[in-house]
């Protein structure tokens, strides 16, 4: 792809290379850093960042030096933002790249060091969901990512195993007596699907508990109801006036309260 800038066409790999890759700063300092590379190569101009490029004393050469020298410098310009062009400012392209990478290079070092003490540390905090757990290792891979750090599958299984809760250590001592630890996706599915279970367990157990200690209440209700029904009879005054003494056939009185 070819595109004009001032009258220079400039050939790009990369297609809108200062809309979507454009270097804002130390956060994306690896990833553009990789892009332009490649865009600099394609275009035979590679050389020019990496060494500082002598004018050739032959007159004939000199023209086609400069129009390189240009043009490298347009491709490097047009790949920053605004506020990075001033620290550009009448500088040639190797001193444009080495200025790029005294100003951020030693930043993006400091933030993949952050970012990988930020991945050793994740835990599954109380109240997480397997899904935000989880999703937490995938944001700060794709974070190291954007600075150049690649992690690989098999680390990524083994921290969220390590950050699961002491709750979970059954599971972990399954996985440890394995041979060959699942790839992430599986992971994945596999710590959903167990936290489903764990849930719909922990719901059952909990509605029969529910109902056991609504069956103790009910008995505890029909017991207290019996024991006081039992005083009432008790504590009632009998009326005499109809008893009659089997021995004497007399009333009000029993036969053991003969005179």
């Amino acid at each position: 792809m070819q595109q004009c800038f001032l009258g220079v066409e400039v050939e790009m790999s990369f297609n809108r290379l200062r809309l979507e890759y454009t270097l804002e700063g130390n956060s994306n300092y690896i990833a553009w850093k990789d892009r332009m590379e490649a865009v600099l190569d394609d275009n035979g101009l590679k050389e020019f960042i990496e060494v500082e490029v002598p004018k050739p004393t032959d007159t004939a050469q000199v023209e086609a030096w400069q129009k390189k020298t240009t043009k490298c410098r347009r491709i490097i310009l047009e790949g920053v933002k605004d506020h990075i062009v001033s620290n550009l400012h009448g500088k040639a392209s190797y001193l444009m790249w080495k200025t790029l990478t005294d100003l951020f290079q030693s930043k993006s070092d400091q933030r993949k060091l952050a970012l990988k003490d930020k991945l050793i540390n994740i835990k599954c905090e109380k109240g997480d969901s397997m899904p935000k757990y989880l999703t937490k290792f995938t944001q700060c891979r794709d974070e190291l990512g954007s600075v150049g750090v690649t992690v690989d599958d098999e680390d990524l299984v083994s921290l969220a195993l390590l950050g699961l809760p002491k709750s979970w250590h059954s599971y972990q001592e399954y996985f440890n007596g394995r041979e060959k630890l699942p790839r992430w996706e599986r992971l994945w599915s596999d710590l959903v699907q167990e936290e489903m279970r764990r849930n719909t367990r922990d719901e059952s157990s909990s509605k029969v508990s529910d109902e056991e200690n609504c069956t103790l209440v009910a008995k505890a209700k029909k017991g207290k109801n019996k024991k006081a029904s039992h005083s009432n009879a008790k504590g009632k005054k009998q009326d005499m006036s109809k008893v009659k003494c089997f021995h004497y056939h007399q009333l009000r009185h029993y036969a053991t309260n003969c005179p």
